[in-house]
């Protein structure tokens, strides 16, 4: 039997571990697939897979800054003759001139017509510029048409003027934050009306391909360009990537345009500067709305100019990645962090908080790896997992560790009294202190009569059942006096009222148990006497007094119980008492004067005491209702 109740509750264990690591898993997967932490996990994940780097490409930046806003006003009031001044000057020969010259500017229509001119001829002259495109999408509808979802937004391409459009190489210049409210990811293009247009970063390293492809001289000196691989993302099914940035805000080679034109130092020096380089000319002022949230460093902010040069370095170092699937991936979360939590549960909480730490660890190494190989795994939702299994952990070893606290209470009580069980459990720390303390109590002691002669003419296991018939009947009247069911001394039983916790009325209760333990004995005595042909009677003795109540004993077994007079007392009246007797002491008279019928059996010698004591014999409980009565009073008061 002990075995089969092993099994179901082993059988229990494993079913409510698979419970919580299911219910774990399906919270990881549904925390995965809705992407419910994804910014906060972009953050998080680009904070750590992003590494500072030093710039391989030969990248330098004409920054239109403050300094060059004070110097020449705004750029929408300048003549297209500036942007030919600074073609004229970095292309100042032959020998030195950038490879590319990126323009992350709009020329959007005509301006004046001898600076749009010129600007078209410098770019004819050298064909080494890349100007920018842009996706304009607006709402239309004149009031006439039916619009939907559908028709209700249009986009159009927006390109440089025509003359300028025919002699310079175009890239898509938007930087999108919307998606995760942050640059993390690039288009590789755009396709318009089935034209095919590179981002500004491919076109840029296209043409520098193109040129090293045509100066063989200066390729030799710099063999580490010549692995620049460029797909041709126009036939890629995918036209958005992630991108890890190679440096912080500031960190590219640059020149203020201001200082570019103006500057006193010598046109070849400056052309030396920028030679064979790819060169991009941009916004760099705040007032000109250039300016996007990354995560990068103790930066919030990055120019779009930068940001173009950042996904250069990207491409030509492979530091791209595709996201992977999310629907797999929460999947897979799910499995593993059901798994994990079915055997973690198996674990100590110490351990288990170990093997989590371990897996998160591992998971943060993998990401890294696949990261470096171009899949973005986001990090966020492992942590959050981690932390998932660790609380699943604790909560089962709660639940568990609170199943066997009852299950030791119920057993405990079955040994010792439950009002002791409640005073040792309500510390929280089940520990045990030798000691007492002096309260006013009463106590019962009640013994079998001829036990004795009795079990020498039954077998024992009939013996067995008589005592458990008859404790039963004694057990129940205590406990519903609440009394404390003290200890089993042989055939003998003694009981405590007022200990360890107060009780109301605590002397009449005792009287009141005693009365009914006479009661069910008469019925008890007849069952028996069918069943075995014996009938048992009883000896009951009562007294009340000061004692001493606590753990009495030794550190290596103690007994929570009372000692005294008092005590001494109860067990010599019991002793003394006959068959059917209940004997009292005159200090229970006095304190129950008027609630109890009782005769005078005289004063008799007690063992153990020098002086005789007046003895009396309960006949009957005048009023059975008054310790309920006195209570409800009580409390009203």
């Amino acid at each position: 039997m002990s075995k089969r109740n092993g099994f179901k509750h082993k059988q229990l264990d494993i079913r409510i571990k698979i419970g919580i690591s299911l219910m774990l898993g399906i919270i990881v997967f549904l925390l995965t697939s809705t992407k419910m932490f994804d910014t906060v996990s972009t953050q998080l994940s680009t904070t750590i897979y992003n590494k500072e780097s030093v710039s391989t490409l030969p990248i330098s930046i004409i920054r239109i800054d403050e300094p060059t806003l004070s110097a020449m006003n705004q750029p929408g009031t300048w003549s297209r003759q500036v942007y030919a001044d600074i073609l004229n000057k970095l292309n100042y020969s032959d020998e030195y001139h950038p490879a590319v010259i990126v323009f992350d500017i709009m020329f959007t229509g005509y301006k004046d017509p001898e600076g749009d001119a010129a600007l078209v001829e410098a770019a004819k002259k050298y064909n080494n510029v890349i100007a920018g495109v842009n996706l304009y999408t607006y709402e239309q509808g004149s009031g006439e048409e039916r619009l939907t979802l559908d028709n209700l937004y249009k986009s159009e391409i927006v390109l440089p003027y025509k003359e300028l459009c025919d002699n310079v190489d175009l890239g898509y210049v938007n930087c999108d934050s919307g998606k995760y409210s942050y640059v993390t990811t690039f288009l590789t293009g755009l396709r318009y009306e089935d034209k095919w247009y590179d981002c500004l970063a491919v076109a840029a390293l296209k043409k520098f391909n193109s040129y090293l492809a045509e100066n063989k001289e200066y390729a030799l000196l710099h063999p580490e360009y010549d692995d620049i691989i460029i797909p041709d993302y126009s036939k890629d099914s995918k036209d958005e990537y992630r991108f890890s940035y190679t440096t912080v805000p500031g960190d590219f080679d640059s020149i203020s345009l201001a200082d570019l034109l103006y500057s006193d130092v010598e046109d070849e020096e400056l052309a030396k500067r920028f030679a064979n380089g790819i060169v991009l000319v941009g916004a760099y002022a705040s007032g000109l709305t250039d300016e996007y949230p990354i995560i990068f460093s103790d930066y919030s902010k990055m120019h779009g100019v930068e940001i173009h040069a950042n996904i250069m370095e990207a491409i030509y170092e492979d530091l791209i990645q595709t996201d992977a699937p999310i629907t797999l991936l929460a999947f897979i979360y799910a499995v593993l962090c059901a798994i994990l939590c079915f055997i973690m549960l198996g674990v100590d909480i110490i351990k288990g908080s170990i093997i989590g730490a371990a897996c998160l660890i591992l998971h943060l190494v993998i990401s890294v790896i696949m990261y470096n190989c171009g899949i973005y795994i986001p990090i966020m939702y492992m942590i959050v997992s981690s932390a998932l299994l660790i609380v699943g952990i604790i909560f089962f070893h709660y639940l568990m560790a609170r199943s066997e606290r009852v299950k030791i209470n119920n057993a405990f009580r079955m040994y010792v009294a439950p009002e002791i069980v409640d005073d040792v459990a309500g510390s929280g720390t089940y520990q045990l202190h030798l000691g007492g303390r002096h309260k006013d109590i009463a106590v019962l002691f009640v013994d079998i009569r001829g036990f004795t002669t009795m079990s020498e003419n039954l077998a024992p296991e009939e013996v067995v059942d008589i005592l458990n018939e008859y404790f039963g009947v004694i057990t129940d009247a205590i406990f519903k006096n609440k009394g404390t069911l003290d200890k089993f001394i042989g055939d003998a039983a003694m009981a405590v009222f007022n200990s360890p916790f107060d009780l109301d009325d605590y002397v009449y209760r005792a009287v009141s148990t005693a009365c009914d333990i006479a009661k069910a004995s008469e019925a008890l005595g007849e069952k028996l006497m069918e069943r075995f042909g014996k009938k048992v009677s009883y000896g009951i003795g009562v007294n009340c007094g000061e004692a001493i109540i606590g753990n009495i004993g030794s550190n290596f077994r103690m007994d929570y119980t009372a000692i005294g007079d008092t005590v001494n007392t109860a067990s010599r009246l019991e002793s003394n008492a006959k068959a059917g007797e209940i004997l009292i002491s005159e200090e229970v008279k006095k304190r129950l004067e008027g609630r109890l019928e009782t005769e005078d059996v005289g004063e008799i010698p007690l063992k153990g005491k020098s002086k005789k004591i007046f003895v009396y014999r309960v006949l009957s409980l005048k009023d059975t209702d008054t310790a309920s009565t006195e209570s409800a009073e009580s409390a009203e008061a």
